[in-house]
């Protein structure tokens, strides 16, 4: 899990095992698509937003280990074997492509299809899950927005 972002939700997956380092956070666990699907949701992008550290440079937001441990992830055990396997086809179809800022990447089809399992076992109506889109992408664009007003005024 990266340490700093911008506007792309992203959580790496490291299938080769390389070593990581101080910007990088290795999440082990014996579920990790599940886990995987957690944070990279939307609804984690909003986590993500509030707990991290946003007086960076050029409007970065940085998480740290207990920052991350602040986040809230799903028990893989409240997924149905019908979501577990939706998670599977999500994490195929989002990594044979380019992750784009989150104010795009909330209209990919994949993208909403991964949320929509974790947004169902949530048991969130329509509604909550548009206030989570519209919140999420707020927060983000408010973040870089003042980074860039303040760079504007030096």
């Amino acid at each position: 899990y990266p340490m700093i972002h911008s506007d792309r939700p992203v959580a790496f997956w490291n299938s080769n095992n390389v070593v990581v380092d101080h910007n990088l956070f290795e999440i082990l666990t014996n579920e990790p698509l599940l886990i995987w699907s957690c944070l990279v949701s939307s609804l984690q992008i909003l986590f993500r937003e509030l707990f991290g550290r946003s007086s960076l440079g050029q409007g970065a937001l940085k998480t740290e280990g207990m920052d991350i441990r602040k986040f809230y992830v799903l028990r893989p055990e409240v997924f149905s074997a019908a979501a577990t396997t939706a998670i599977h086809k999500g994490f195929d179809a989002l990594s044979r492509r380019p992750v784009y800022s989150l104010a795009n990447e909330i209209s990919q089809p994949d993208r909403c299809a991964l949320d929509t399992v974790l947004f169902d076992t949530l048991g969130l109506m329509k509604s909550e899950r548009q206030m989570v889109y519209r919140a999420a992408v707020a927060l983000v664009q408010r973040r870089l927005e003042k980074a860039e007003s303040l760079s504007q005024k030096r």
